[in-house]
């Protein structure tokens, strides 16, 4: 008995034509891989051309380049050969001023001027503010003569002080400046300078600071360092404002900052001897009426009584 089964044909769904039917509208693309070596060769030659273009151009105008550029070039050159010069002016200044700057601790003792200053100054003071400033300049600076005289402005109607002048030997070699000091009712003390016409110098302060300034062996400007000169600057301006503090809270705060300065020295800028700070500082507290010092103040304020006030 056979086992095979019989299948049966199918008729085709689609009948297919013998020969496919190529349309002659189809754009044929060529073989890539014989296109690709073709451009590359193009390519190269085309790059190597534009290289050969721009290197000819660079060599022409280095031979013969433009007016404006050779300007340029001028210009450019004269800039760099002042810098340079600059550079070696400034490295010059810096060696002059490294050598010649003081240190910190020290300060620069001006030569004795050969020069003598004479001056007269009208000071025009209230009678309740003396200007003891000038009292303590009468004691320290040996190289100056300071004549005082007393007089009262006919305006005046607050009693005047007992302003001791200290009785000088008046040396014909030592600087002179007369003061005469008129008691006048006004807010601030002014200062007149003999010649001078214009704005008059306000506060005790400035007095100090004019006369530092006067007399070259005691302008502090030129004689200290500047972290020195500077908080000798600091405390006038301190001294000033002391003298017109109304507040307690606001004295005993300047009192603070003046105990801060002395600390365990024995003047305002730790040395061995005063300042014109210590000498505005002084005559500031003294005009307060019962100032509440701290502990190192007292001992600075009492030094200065005896230093400044030879009664």
């Amino acid at each position: 008995m056979s086992c095979g089964t019989t299948m049966y044909a199918l008729k085709p769904i689609v009948l297919m034509p013998g020969e496919v039917y190529e349309p002659k509208s189809v754009y044929i693309m060529k073989n890539i891989n014989e296109v690709q070596p073709k451009l590359s060769d193009r390519t190269s030659h085309e790059s190597s051309k534009i290289v050969s273009d721009i290197t000819e151009q660079v060599i022409k105008f280095l031979k013969n380049p433009l007016p404006e550029i050779v300007q340029l070039e001028l210009r450019q050159e004269k800039i760099l050969s002042q810098l340079a010069e600059l550079k070696k002016q400034v490295s010059s200044l810096y060696g002059i001023l490294k050598n010649s700057r003081p240190s910190n601790t020290t300060h620069v003792i001006a030569p004795r001027s050969k020069e003598k200053v004479r001056t007269d100054l009208v000071v025009n003071v209230n009678p309740t503010k003396p200007p003891f400033s000038l009292l303590a300049l009468q004691n320290i600076w040996n190289d100056t003569d300071i004549y005082v005289s007393c007089h009262t402005h006919s305006t005046s109607t607050s009693p005047v002080p007992e302003f001791p002048l200290t009785a000088q030997n008046f040396n014909s070699e030592n600087h002179t400046v007369e003061v005469s000091l008129i008691w006048k009712e006004i807010s601030d003390l002014e200062v007149i300078i003999s010649g001078v016409r214009g704005t008059r110098l306000l506060g005790e302060v400035s007095l100090l600071r004019y006369l530092s300034r006067l007399i070259a062996n005691h302008n502090y400007e030129s004689r200290e360092c500047g972290i020195d000169a500077s908080k000798i600057d600091s405390l006038l301006d301190l001294c000033h404002e002391l003298s017109f503090q109304k507040s307690r809270m606001h004295a005993n705060s300047v009192f603070a900052t003046l105990a801060g300065n002395v600390g365990n020295g024995q003047w305002l800028l730790s040395r061995s001897s005063p300042s014109i700070a210590d000498v505005a500082a002084w005559s500031a507290i003294k005009q307060l009426d019962d100032p509440n010092l701290p502990g190192n103040l007292t001992s600075w304020f009492k030094r200065c009584d005896n230093v400044f006030w030879r009664k």
